[in-house]
């Protein structure tokens, strides 16, 4: 017999029964019905058996070993039954299915282009899903341990599909709904491969995300054999989705290489983007694809090629090929994008390119030059779209009109006094005019061009007597011939469409003050109201918002000039205790603005260290002229020259001239132990390059930036010494080192 309490209980058991049997008998009557009806049965059932599951810390989690990365299953958990996603008449519902089990148990089920279920964490096998449902759990902390997934019947081909198992890795390829994964292992899925074969892999795509441990949303689509999930972290999968999607007759996919990054998921879509925008990050390679029924093995290709820093345009490659470079901190400065084969016939492939300082540009298409050359802007994304043949572009740029950049280039002369107009004209930031002659410019004409871009120049000169002149454009005479009047001022602005990309810079070399600070766009460089002739001048065009070439201080005068000469250098302390000369040649170098060399090497003390040779000495060789070689190899033209043991004239003239030239001059000196030191430098002998910036014409005294001030605590990274000539007289006349080879004198513009 039964105890009172073990009665209640046995009825209470009954009363369940008749209940579930009268809620299956309301599910069947629903099935019934038409298939819409059966379609919210089904998520009515399996909501309702979602909900059964009792919310229980011991049912649905796991915990996870922080030290192992690997889950530790609440105890019971694999042991407790449950319910999840419930289709009516199949009888896979439950945890209770055979592990080996790898096909429907009612194939009407199986309906959809593709056909799949997930063997999850404490539940077991869970009912077929299709074509992009959820299949697995979401916020329940539960693994998928297994997969199987399966092609609708009307398909001919196969699906494969691969898992990366905890404790295992990737298993092989398995296929039409056979097992992949692992069943009472208690082994997470971690990562996930899928494929399509034979004829159904010419129509689809197959494309599938996954839902990642700690991640609040599924992952980015995965297409056709990519890797969805994680591998080397320990995160499980804890859902998945898979879609067939039809296949368009062409489309791109690409790949980007980006600064700091590396190489980006592939991207797709109508008009997919490589690289990152806003983050002033360099494109460095990139690949594309086609996908599509048009591909490469119907004799259709994309081909591309990448203009590189220092490097120049690659050749072509194609068809996932890499264009530009990878481990080299190269940057990406334009592309170029054609098709070729069947699809060229059918399709145009556009594109446009987001650069440094710019952003978006216009697109071009089949071969056009997407980007800046000449410039050393970096390209930090590009989008790709394809069109019909004769389509428009794919959107419309509301700030540039132009695919690409390349310089502007200025041409100018100048009529000066007692020469006339110049025999040769002078180009982007040469010198017009002469220096250390006093001879006034009178006149001068300047043009402009750039390819592709319409537009010019208009300038006008402030003359002796007469005021600011009417201004005059594009190689018209501004100023006057035959009257032997001085100009003392000039404004130049570009006119059009060019004045949209690019800035006019000029700066003026003025009686008594020499070359005074560069200026754009229609300001004053000169003087006024003193009467002082313009000398020389300089015009270069930079894209808009580019740095001076120099610097940009005081480029108008009101007021008579001093006899004190300044460079106005920024003083750089040297990283070591032999890099005076690539730190001085530095100093020199940004003081001009030269921030890239003639090849485009960015502007450090390293990078001079390495024109000079300074490493490979183990000093700046004065005896092989490495100073001197090093600089002008980085201008791109004999800019310096050397002087052994100068006379305190040829000194004194070479730093005169260097306020004329802008080039300020060094001095390659040496202390010896015992003797005279000074700003600090301690009781050594060794030889030393600092330069020269300031000068007072007066009193003889001379402003030296020296890089040593990094190495003294005494020393100051300017300093003045009370004599030029007592300078030269004891440190550059006399070499304390006498091993056979010249070590002292000084490097001066020609």
């Amino acid at each position: 017999m039964l105890e009172g309490g073990q009665m209640g209980k046995r009825i209470v058991s009954i009363l369940c029964g008749v209940l579930l049997v009268l809620c299956l008998g309301h599910v069947s009557a629903l099935a019934a019905g038409s298939d819409d009806s059966q379609e919210v049965s089904n998520a009515q059932v399996a909501e309702t058996a979602e909900r059964s599951i009792k919310d229980d810390d011991n049912v649905g989690e796991s915990k996870t070993d922080e030290a192992t990365g690997s889950e530790k299953d609440v105890p019971g958990s694999e042991d407790t039954p449950s319910i999840t996603s419930a289709v009516p008449g199949d009888a896979s519902n439950t945890s209770t299915q055979s592990e080996g089990e790898g096909s429907a148990e009612d194939d009407t089920q199986l309906t959809g282009l593709v056909n799949y279920r997930a063997h999850v964490q404490s539940i077991g096998w869970q009912g077929w899903t299709k074509d992009g449902a959820l299949s697995g759990t979401t916020g329940r902390a539960l693994r998928v341990e297994a997969l199987q997934i399966q092609l609708g019947n009307s398909l001919a081909g196969s699906i494969e599909y691969s898992a990366h198992v905890q404790n295992i890795g990737w298993q092989s390829w398995a296929r039409d709904g056979a097992l992949s994964g692992t069943t009472g292992q208690s082994l997470r899925v971690e990562a996930l491969r899928i494929r399509l074969t034979g004829d159904v892999a010419k129509s689809y795509n197959v494309r599938y995300r996954v839902h990642v441990q700690k991640e609040h949303r599924l992952a980015a689509w995965s297409y056709n054999g990519e890797v969805a999930g994680t591998e080397g972290k320990s995160l499980r999968i804890e859902a998945v989705e898979v879609q067939l999607v039809q296949k368009q007759e062409a489309s791109v996919m690409g790949r980007a290489h980006v600064q700091d990054v590396g190489w980006t998921s592939p991207v797709r879509g109508d008009v997919p983007t490589l690289g990152l925008t806003g983050k002033s990050k360099r494109l460095e390679a990139f690949s594309l694809s086609l996908e599509g029924t048009m591909c490469p093995e119907g004799g259709s290709h994309i081909e591309y090629s990448a203009h590189v820093q220092n490097v120049g345009w690659q050749n072509y490659v194609r068809d996932g090929e890499n264009a530009g470079t990878t481990s080299r901190g190269l940057r990406i400065e334009a592309v170029k994008v054609k098709l070729s084969g069947p699809i060229e016939q059918k399709y145009d492939v556009w594109y446009r390119a987001h650069v440094q300082d710019y952003g978006w540009l216009a697109w071009t298409k089949d071969n056009g030059v997407a980007g800046t050359t000449g410039l050393f802007k970096r390209v930090e994304a590009i989008q790709v779209a394809l069109r019909p043949k004769g389509s428009a572009a794919p959107s419309t740029n509301g700030r540039w009109s132009l695919a690409s950049f390349g310089p502007a280039h200025v041409t100018y002369s100048a009529h000066v006094q007692n020469i006339g107009w110049e025999k040769n004209s002078s180009m982007d930031g040469q010198m017009a005019g002469t220096t250390g002659r006093s001879l006034r410019v009178e006149a001068f004409k300047v043009s402009v061009r750039s390819d592709g871009i319409t537009g010019g120049i208009s300038y006008s000169v402030h003359v002796q007597d007469k005021g600011w002149m009417d201004a005059v454009s594009n190689n018209e005479i501004a100023g006057t011939v035959g009257q032997g009047k001085r100009v003392e001022a000039l404004k130049l602005s570009l006119t059009g469409d060019i004045a949209t990309y690019y800035d006019v810079w000029y700066r003026a070399y003025v009686q008594d003050y020499g070359w005074l600070g560069w200026t754009k766009n229609g300001a004053v460089a000169g003087s006024t109201g003193i009467g002082y002739r313009v000398e020389a001048f300089e015009v270069k065009a930079l894209s808009k918002g580019a740095p001076a070439l120099g610097s940009t201080g005081s480029p108008y005068v009101t007021k008579a000039k001093s006899r004190v000469h300044f460079h106005n250098i920024r003083a750089v302390g040297q990283p070591n205790g032999f890099f005076c000369g690539p730190t001085s040649g530095y100093m020199v170098l940004s003081n001009v603005g030269a921030w890239h060399s003639k090849t485009g090497t960015s502007l450090s003390i390293e990078n001079v260290a390495t024109y000079m040779r300074t490493r490979s000495y183990g000093y700046t060789s004065f005896s092989d002229r490495m100073f001197e070689k090093g600089m002008n190899s980085w201008l791109g033209r004999s800019v310096y020259t050397t002087y052994h043991t100068p006379s305190y004239a040829t000194v004194r003239s070479s730093v005169l001239k260097s306020y004329s030239t802008g080039y300020a001059t060094c001095v390659d000196e040496q202390e010896r132990r015992g003797g005279p030191h000074f700003n600090g430098h301690g009781n050594t002998t060794f030889s030393h390059i600092m330069v020269v910036d300031g000068y007072n014409e007066a009193t003889d005294q001379v402003y030296f930036a020296d890089p040593a001030c990094s190495l003294y605590a005494g020393a100051s990274p300017h300093f003045w010494y009370p004599s030029l000539r007592t300078f030269t007289n004891t440190y550059l006349a006399q070499e304390y080192i006498r091993d056979g080879r010249q070590h002292i004198g000084i490097y001066t513009s020609r």
